[in-house]
């Protein structure tokens, strides 16, 4: 017969676990660094079934705000996207472009296009134009 504990239960959310020896620290006169913008926050997330792929939405020149609404999730192929951060009109422009081409080479072939494709394919746009990745 299977039991189950309740003690090795699992619980979600987040820990105040560090919150004590945070005080602590402080107390004893540990200051802790201050944080400072580092600009585009881009996270990835890998599960089971796929992949989670987030960006923030601004774009900014130094302390302006240039663009509130600026996608920094690029379509590539059904099973291909990319995110950017930096020149914003850089990355669309030549996310465009491999798109084009890798739509063009999955007709051709009459298969999905392989992610090593779309790698190599944008190694070389690159290195064409001297831009380092």
């Amino acid at each position: 017969m299977a039991t189950t504990s309740c003690l090795n239960r699992e619980v979600g959310g987040f820990s105040f676990a560090n919150c004590g020896r945070n005080a602590l620290l402080e107390k004893n006169g540990f200051t802790a660094p201050t944080p400072y913008k580092t600009g585009t926050t881009i996270a990835g997330i890998i599960f089971k079934d796929g992949v989670v792929l987030g960006a923030d939405t601004r774009a900014t020149e130094d302390t302006v705000v240039a663009d509130k609404n600026c996608s920094k999730i690029h379509f590539i192929a059904p099973n291909i996207y990319c995110c950017g951060a930096g020149t914003a009109a850089d990355t669309e422009m030549t996310t465009q472009m491999i798109a084009s081409n890798l739509e063009l080479h999955r007709l051709n072939t009459d298969r999905t296009v392989r992610v090593c494709t779309a790698n190599q394919m944008l190694k070389q746009y690159l290195f064409r134009y001297k831009v380092t990745p």
